[in-house]
């Protein structure tokens, strides 16, 4: 009987093992496998229930070269070492005499995902173009792009739906709107008496124009559907929720008995961007320099508009604009992404990869 020994650990011979239904070679000294032809290619369909999966020598990255590594199959023959995938620096080892496959042990999830892991990277790396141009020029929105989430954002669509409605039913009538405001906006001057406590919930769900409103509308699509696919419908809502609550208590602190009302979802919106930024640092979101669109990490996007259309207006004109709610709402959305996170990764596998240095992401 020949004896299948480790490439990284010389004398440890190999164990024969079943994992999702395919035989591989597994070292019991550092769980990196050995896959013989085909055996690997039968787990990754597996795993990705695609019996049509193309076989992941179709989609390796660049070969790095000849390793020191020798082939548990092949008498003195030396692995080769290639990239698992385009813009993905993780690497795996081929022998080019029988074309097995060595996986070490901290790669073995990525390589079982990595034709997901390329379609991300595929969606992730698509460049501006003249529809996404156009539609930022004209709209002075940016767009988006990241993965597409999983499920459908069914309390994404009626967060809209609700704040919508509610602007829709006192939008044409002035009485209707001057007596919502008066009882459901946030005015810390009420506050500060211990008064109109329910306030900093109920102020998220109005909105002074539908300018505002179609802003506010517009980033809760399109941040919303992701967060809500990684943290499910139930937190997602309740997170959204609480930390409306929290922007809105930070502005009235930070403008203590002030008779002036504060209304909108922006607070609420700001710390879904602190959550994004901590979780989906490998999107993009488009930039218009004039009229140069650029992609933009979540990092410089959420940057520049913290201290543009925030600090910065706040020190030149800070009338009509609470911006404390927005710089409120965001920091609390940076705590708790940060407090969530390796929640998060464990929860979504996929964001964990994608969140590591090794993604490649071109912008």
């Amino acid at each position: 009987m020949s004896y299948k020994y480790c490439p990284h650990c010389y004398n440890e011979v190999l164990d024969i093992t079943h994992y999702h239904g395919e035989e591989l070679d597994v070292c019991r000294r550092c769980a990196g496998a050995w896959f013989e032809r085909g055996e690997l290619n039968g787990l990754i369909a597996e795993v990705n229930q695609q019996p049509d999966h193309e076989g992941f020598e179709q989609i390796l990255g660049e070969r790095l070269g000849r390793t020191e590594l020798r082939c548990p199959s092949c008498d003195d023959v030396h692995l080769h070492n290639f990239r698992l995938l385009h813009d993905y620096d993780v690497e795996v080892d081929i022998c080019p005499e029988c074309d097995g496959v060595w996986v070490d042990h901290d790669e073995m999830d990525k390589v079982e995902h990595s034709p997901r892991i390329r379609q991300a990277l595929d969606d992730l790396n698509k460049k501006v173009s003249v529809k996404s141009w156009l539609f930022q020029a004209v709209s002075r929105f940016p767009v988006e792009y990241n993965v597409k989430p999983h499920r459908l954002p069914l309390v994404t669509w009626f967060l809209l739906l609700a704040n919508t409605v509610i602007f829709l039913a006192y939008a044409f009538d002035i009485d209707t709107q001057l007596w919502l405001f008066d009882h459901f906006a946030s005015r810390p001057l009420d506050l500060a008496a211990g008064d109109e406590w329910w306030t900093p919930l109920t102020a998220t769900f109005l909105h002074g124009d539908f300018l505002h409103l179609l802003g506010n509308m517009y980033f809760l699509y399109i941040v919303g559907d992701n967060l809500e696919d990684v943290l499910g419908r139930f937190r997602f809502l309740l997170l959204y929720l609480l930390c409306g609550i929290g922007a809105s208590l930070v502005s009235v602190a930070m403008n203590w008995n002030s008779p002036v009302m504060s209304v909108g979802a922006s607070g609420a919106v700001a710390a879904l961007f602190g959550m994004y930024l901590i979780w989906f640092r490998f999107a993009s979101l488009t930039f218009m320099f004039l009229v140069y669109q650029k992609k933009l990490s979540p990092l410089w996007y959420f940057a520049i508009w913290l201290l543009l259309d925030n600090v910065f207006a706040m020190i030149v004109d800070g009338r009509g604009v609470d911006y404390w709610a927005h710089i409120g709402g965001f920091a609390v959305g940076v705590g708790v992404g940060l407090l969530l996170k390796d929640f998060v990764h464990r929860r979504n596998p996929m964001v964990r990869f994608l969140s590591e240095e090794s993604v490649g992401i071109r912008r």
